[in-house]
């Protein structure tokens, strides 16, 4: 497909997603040979790359085919752009791309991941990266594949990528989540299950109680009542964050900020509203009162 033809190729995603929305799982295939012929034509300079790891890093300047020695990312949010900034630091100029193009591999790779195809999963999600190194689900993507995929070393890899990117109660949960299965895999089931009762504490999931229960049996010993700092010490031994990065929270404190003297108050609402999530900070809570009646 004529990749320059902007309408005809986003009715043709639409067409293929709604298929499969529909059950014709099938048409998977179809989406993917898509991507690939995208991909083949593609020639601006995209904004990450990925290794054969898992490891993410800024593209290089000479991964461009075209003439501009310009970035182009595929957002999701304008805090993107932000958090990208600050965290790969760009060389150049960073524009948006025309297509959402992470989102249309992000989409492949979650269908993939469906229908068990997991090395083609991750594939897809090393491509959405490349697009948009700072796509938390994407990541987050990645690393269920690799677990899938029983390379745990890698899984480890894209969970701390996933790390920096947490933002809400939810992800900092899945993040502990992720490090308890990790651990729980080498063997080592008291950190395994700190890291289980902490991801509970940030969000209840039936799937951490689930992993609770296994580790109950298999050491057959009641879950104990852990203090904050007990789970912490442990921590600090094994390299699990104690908490959500301060730097990504800042930042998207910082674009709320933005927004709000650009008088763009939903896009304001939207990063505070992450931030008030994980702080619960009172004046926050206060300002997106205000900003509902805006």
């Amino acid at each position: 497909m004529d990749i320059t033809n902007l309408e005809e190729l986003k009715k043709k995603f639409c067409e293929y997603k709604e298929m499969i929305s529909r059950g014709q799982s099938d048409k998977t295939a179809l989406l993917g040979e898509l991507l690939d012929s995208v991909g083949e034509q593609v020639k601006e300079r995209r904004a990450g790359q990925v290794d054969a790891r898992g490891n993410i890093s800024i593209s290089k300047p000479q991964d461009s085919l075209g003439e501009d020695n310009k970035i182009y990312i595929s957002l999701n949010h304008v805090m993107e752009y932000y958090l990208y900034a600050y965290y790969y630091k760009p060389d150049c100029e960073v524009l948006c791309s025309e297509l959402p193009y992470g989102e249309y591999y992000r989409t492949y790779g979650d269908l993939c991941v469906k229908g068990a195809k997991y090395k083609a999963g991750a594939d897809a999600y090393k491509n959405a990266i490349c697009w948009n190194p700072v796509d938390l689900d994407a990541v987050l993507g990645l690393a269920e594949c690799y677990k899938y995929l029983n390379m745990l070393e890698r899984y480890l890899i894209a969970t701390k990528e996933a790390y920096r990117l947490c933002c809400t109660r939810a992800t900092m949960a899945r993040y502990y989540r992720n490090m308890g299965f990790y651990f729980l895999s080498k063997y080592k089931p008291e950190t395994a299950r700190a890291c289980y009762i902490y991801s509970n504490i940030y969000y209840h999931t039936e799937n951490a109680d689930s992993e609770l229960a296994y580790i109950e049996s298999a050491l057959k010993q009641k879950t104990p009542r852990l203090a904050i700092s007990e789970m912490q010490k442990m921590f600090d031994g094994e390299g699990i964050e104690p908490g959500p990065s301060p730097d990504t929270i800042g930042v998207i404190y910082r674009v709320g900020e933005i927004m709000m003297e650009s008088s763009d108050y939903r896009l304001a609402r939207d990063c505070f509203s992450i931030v008030y999530d994980i702080t619960g900070e009172e004046q926050l809570g206060k300002l997106l009162e205000e900003l509902e009646n805006v």
